[in-house]
């Protein structure tokens, strides 16, 4: 065996079998993150927990951020972060017919849920704060990043930033050499690579009852919206009332952000609908490229723009 032949093999060695753990408190949940195979699973770690944290120094309503400055002010050139994350939830908003929106904010604070004491909110402030909420209210310039609101609105990206966050952590312990990883951040959004992952499916209402169903997840990402968490908190933003039409959704995706904003359009739509959306076409295209070459989409496809 030539000399460089016999060192190239000595200087590989296995990766380990086990992977290095680490769980903090991040976003207002508990998280872990495993790395298997770094060369340097602290730095990996410490890089993937750095990504969690940008996330909710930027996108969080539970403290000064990017996004409350962007509330408050109305508009701003806001970072690639928050433009990805805004982009990727009005296209969620058009597909789902306005079941998962970022403009609920308004609704979410009057409702208790943001902080205050949670209450029903009753017919009349309901529509005056409906007045609020849609995608026709946010103007983004995907360019320049430039972002406006209307009068009276307000995003809140509590059903898509956590996904985005683990999306980014799972590319920083790629960037850091890792083998495989995981990143669960507070159960609710979890996704991984190079390490399968057995993921259960439990009654939202009792979770110490066997499991309804495990599944494995592996080089994917999923997300889940239901009663297991603060009772009443996601709103069906098209009436202001509380979803309540299934007890849990859950989705896998390619990205934990996908899977994230997606499982609650799916759990304010309710089965049929919500199983419709997740399974029907969606292509993009340009206002004016749909005008210039009259842009037919088939039955159950969804044109974004």
């Amino acid at each position: 065996m030539p000399p460089f032949a016999l060192f190239a093999l000595l200087a590989q060695a296995p990766p380990p079998h086990d992977p290095v753990r680490e769980v903090r408190l991040v976003m207002g949940a508990t998280a872990e993150v495993q790395v298997l195979g770094a060369a340097d699973p602290s730095s990996a770690l410490a890089a993937a927990f750095a990504a969690l944290q940008r996330v909710d120094d930027r996108m969080s309503l539970w403290k000064p951020s990017e996004l409350t400055t962007l509330n408050q002010a109305g508009r701003a050139r806001v970072s690639t972060d928050l433009a990805a994350v805004l982009l990727h939830a009005l296209d969620v908003a058009y597909a789902s017919g306005g079941a998962f929106d970022p403009t609920v904010e308004p609704l979410v604070r009057a409702a208790g849920h943001l902080g205050g004491r949670p209450r029903r909110l009753g017919g009349c402030e309901r529509a005056r704060l409906l007045a609020r909420v849609g995608t026709a209210h946010v103007h983004l310039d995907p360019a320049t990043r430039e972002v406006r609101l209307d009068p009276g609105t307000r995003l809140d990206f509590g059903g898509i930033a956590k996904g985005y966050a683990v999306d980014l952590a799972l590319d920083a312990l790629r960037a850091a050499g890792a083998a495989g990883g995981l990143v669960d951040l507070g159960g609710s959004s979890l996704g991984a690579f190079g390490m399968p992952t057995t993921v259960s499916v439990r009654d939202p209402d009792d979770p110490s009852l066997p499991p309804w169903a495990t599944f494995e997840l592996q080089d994917a990402a999923l997300a889940s919206s239901g009663g297991d968490q603060r009772p009443g908190h996601i709103l069906d933003p098209r009436t202001g009332l509380p979803a309540q039409k299934v007890l849990a959704a859950t989705v896998v995706a390619r990205s934990a952000m996908e899977a994230d904003a997606l499982s609650t359009a799916v759990y304010v739509l309710g089965a049929d609908p919500g199983l419709e959306l997740v399974s029907r076409p969606v292509i993009r295209a340009s206002p004016g490229f749909a005008a210039a070459h009259a842009l037919r989409p088939a039955a159950g496809v969804t044109v974004l723009p």
